[in-house]
């Protein structure tokens, strides 16, 4: 019994190998270097998006616990907008002109709750 056309065919295929025929030559493989800056690029979305998440959560915090310290929250807002624009960068997403700023939508509904809650 052959195992020509089974489960492990492709692992075994002769066509697979250097100099074989057919497909091998148009099979679309990374090249070593290519997935390495796929791996990086990878591991720089993960950091971006750490530091995103952390500047918001620390955003949130200080709105939750001293919404009048106006100081640190433009300095965290804008580290916040700078370490999201980075992310979109990454991402491939481009930069439109008429969105507003991750710090200045959260602080509107971090005053919004602040004010149900009164």
């Amino acid at each position: 019994m052959s195992n020509r056309n089974g489960p492990h065919a492709r692992a075994h295929s002769i066509d697979d190998r250097p100099g074989g025929s057919g497909m091998a030559k148009s099979n679309p493989r990374y090249s070593r270097a290519e997935y390495a800056k796929v791996l990086a690029l990878q591991e720089e979305v993960a950091r971006a998006d750490a530091d995103y998440q952390r500047l918001r959560n620390a955003y949130i915090e200080i709105m939750e616990t001293e919404p009048s310290h106006e100081v640190a929250l433009c300095m965290i807002g804008a580290d916040m907008d700078r370490a999201h624009a980075r992310l979109q960068a990454l991402i491939g997403l481009p930069r439109l002109p008429f969105t507003h700023e991750p710090s200045t939508v959260m602080r509107r509904d971090a005053q919004r709750v602040t004010e149900d809650k009164h």
